[in-house]
């Protein structure tokens, strides 16, 4: 059986990671095919890729559990959501702020949206998990995304949506400036200028949760000398502008002899708050108090996530 080792986490990674990363490279094959004078094989990709968004893709309850079954955790040498203050997070209006977002965002998957504890996408803690909205039609991945059935678009409109409800939330906030910013080794996030997820949070009242993955920035060792216009740029039109390395066997993937402990932190209720009660004031007040929250997790499980002289850098 496959279930829970090395190898099945090798394919859960071949599944979403492989996708994630070439299915662009997939989407614009048939314009290499139609160059070269292959006009049937150019005009079948172009058929298959536009397959996915003519056809309505469903939920596939199937494909997701299989790959839970499978474990992708396993893949790494210790991939770990510890087991704190996840009974304080309540059946609504609970946002779960995961940091750092890394390259490909191992803690916010693995320990996160796919994870047998908080990501089922049922039950008590049903939690719809928010990503950048133009992943969610991307050549490939957005099919995998749409199976999956509990990863939807960070977009306002559905921020909205979503909080009017009640639903409970998980993202990421440092978005691609913290993943063009990673360094290798190097415990960082990028939160002092996010504050949009805290006005979000005071409008609707949500209870607040910071969490913080240790490990993240070991996944992959990153060329961090881009100019900065050029990084700012991109990630204006979200697109991250980070080179990277990781598995040696198989470079896109993470490094698999790493260890990774995601820690949950105790949740913060926010006041609801709106008209001239939400002011830019009242917004930075709390979004220290999260700042503030964050950082003491960090130093309060740094011990135990196997790095006790860490220290957080916070951008």
């Amino acid at each position: 059986m496959l279930y829970s080792t090395f190898l099945g986490g090798f394919i859960i990674h071949i599944v979403t990671v492989g996708p994630w990363l070439l299915g662009a490279f997939f989407a614009l094959s048939p314009l290499f095919f139609f160059y070269i004078g292959h006009l049937v094989a150019g005009s079948i990709l172009l058929g298959l890729v536009s397959l996915q968004y003519i056809l309505p893709v469903r939920e596939w309850p199937a494909f997701a559990a299989w790959m839970k079954k499978m474990n992708p955790r396993a893949y790494y040498k210790k991939c770990t959501l510890a087991p704190h203050n996840l009974k304080d997070i309540r059946s609504e209006k609970s946002l779960l702020c995961y940091h750092p977002h890394g390259v490909l965002c191992v803690g916010f998957s693995w320990n996160g949206a796919h994870s047998p504890e908080i990501g089922s996408g049922s039950g008590p803690l049903k939690i719809v998990w928010l990503i950048v909205d133009v992943l969610c039609d991307a050549p490939m991945f957005g099919v995998v995304l749409k199976w999956c059935g509990n990863l939807q678009g960070a977009g306002p409109k559905n921020m909205k949506r979503l909080m009017e409800k009640g639903s409970n939330i998980g993202l990421i906030p440092g978005g691609f400036e913290e993943a063009t910013l990673q360094r290798d080794g190097v415990e960082m996030v990028v939160v002092k200028n996010k504050k949009g997820f805290v006005k979000y949070a005071l409008r609707y009242g949500y209870r607040v949760h910071p969490v913080y993955t240790f490990g993240e920035c070991d996944t992959y060792w990153t060329f961090p000398y881009f100019p900065r216009w050029l990084t700012s740029a991109l990630n204006s039109w979200k697109v991250p502008c980070v080179l990277f390395r990781g598995s040696w066997l198989v470079p896109i993937f993470p490094r698999p002899g790493i260890e990774l402990l995601t820690v949950v932190g105790e949740g913060i209720q926010f006041p609801r708050l709106e008209g001239e009660a939400l002011t830019p004031q009242v917004v930075a007040q709390w979004h220290a108090k999260y700042v503030a929250a964050l950082e003491a997790l960090f130093e309060k499980h740094k011990a135990e996530a196997g790095k006790p002289q860490a220290k957080l850098t916070v951008l």
